[in-house]
């Protein structure tokens, strides 16, 4: 991807950087900055900027996720825009909403990115009254340590938790606020900040997820489990904010759906059967597994739920 001119570059205050890992339309705006995650092992190119020039992690990508194209923005954003004031997080399908139409809601699902009339102004007039934009956070159904537990390796949580210990203690009380005795989330590691954010942040974060890829093996994991880090990371940006008490905007997200079918699963309620199906699939015992299949009725649902609940409650 080309260098604008020195004195464009040298103007600009902010920019949001776009993630992208498949092919896909590609924003064309002056705000956006794509950049394609893990492009030294993906096989292809999107004709943007790769996450594989400069000092980078792009090889890292089965494990880092997204992460990869965060690492190579951290190190090398500042080389394109030396004066940076602002900056933001994004993906290919997901952008910030600040038309306070949707003040209610946490995601509006389109066809197409919709005009974002004074967008920039917006997001630098919100940025003088708050330290962060963020997500509207979801409210889950357990602590978000149980959650994560649902989804992915309850014993990755132990590691980061033991780790967060060795290598932050003060973060530590924050730390477990977050994850055992809070049930609300912002998802995606999206936000908009000031640049000085991004980099104290990034300076704290990186080294961790370094020490977790030292203790983590997931040479038997899915390719999808494999992103550990990812969606580890995801979680502590909530911790970091929550520690630092910085004061926040919260947003809804334009999610860019395919086709029209997308969009009608994505606003038909999810069934909650359907979610704990999935979760004992992957990590409940097959002795459970037998036992759900005989369950027809809501309240047997209720007890299995409990018994998931408490297993996750004992791991530590």
């Amino acid at each position: 991807m080309e260098q604008k001119g020195i004195i464009d570059n040298m103007e600009c205050k902010i920019k949001i950087l776009v993630c992208y890992y498949q092919p896909w339309e590609i924003i064309h705006d002056d705000l956006f900055f794509p950049i394609q995650a893990g492009k030294s092992v993906s096989g292809f190119d999107l004709k943007i900027q790769g996450d594989d020039t400069g000092d980078n992690i792009s090889s890292k990508n089965a494990v880092f996720g997204e992460f990869t194209a965060w690492y190579w923005a951290w190190k090398n954003i500042k080389n394109y825009y030396p004066n940076l004031e602002y900056i933001g997080l994004s993906h290919y399908r997901r952008f910030f909403c600040m038309n306070n139409r949707f003040w209610e809601k946490r995601e509006i699902n389109v066809l197409n990115l919709p005009p974002m009339f004074n967008y920039e102004k917006l997001l630098i007039n919100t940025l003088r009254k708050n330290d962060i934009i963020l997500i509207r956070p979801e409210k889950q159904e357990y602590n978000i340590r149980t959650q994560y537990s649902y989804w992915h390796n309850s014993f990755d949580y132990l590691i980061l938790r033991n780790t967060v210990r060795e290598m932050y203690p003060e973060y530590y009380e924050s730390f477990l606020y977050f994850f055992e005795k809070n049930k609300s989330i912002s998802w995606y590691c999206m936000f908009v900040s000031k640049y000085e954010f991004l980099d104290n942040y990034f300076k704290w974060l990186f080294p961790l997820l370094s020490k977790l890829e030292q203790k983590i093996d997931v040479s038997s994991y899915s390719d999808y489990q494999k992103r550990v880090l990812a969606f580890l990371a995801e979680r502590l940006l909530n911790v970091y904010v929550l520690h630092h008490n910085l004061k926040i905007k919260y947003k809804p997200i334009y999610f860019i759906c395919k086709d029209d079918a997308e969009i009608k699963k994505k606003t038909k309620k999810n069934n909650g059967i359907f979610k704990i199906t999935k979760a004992v699939k992957s990590f409940i015992p097959y002795e459970i597994i037998k036992l759900w299949k005989k369950i027809k009725n809501k309240d047997y649902h209720i007890i299995l739920r409990k018994k998931l609940h408490d297993k996750c409650a004992v791991l530590s």
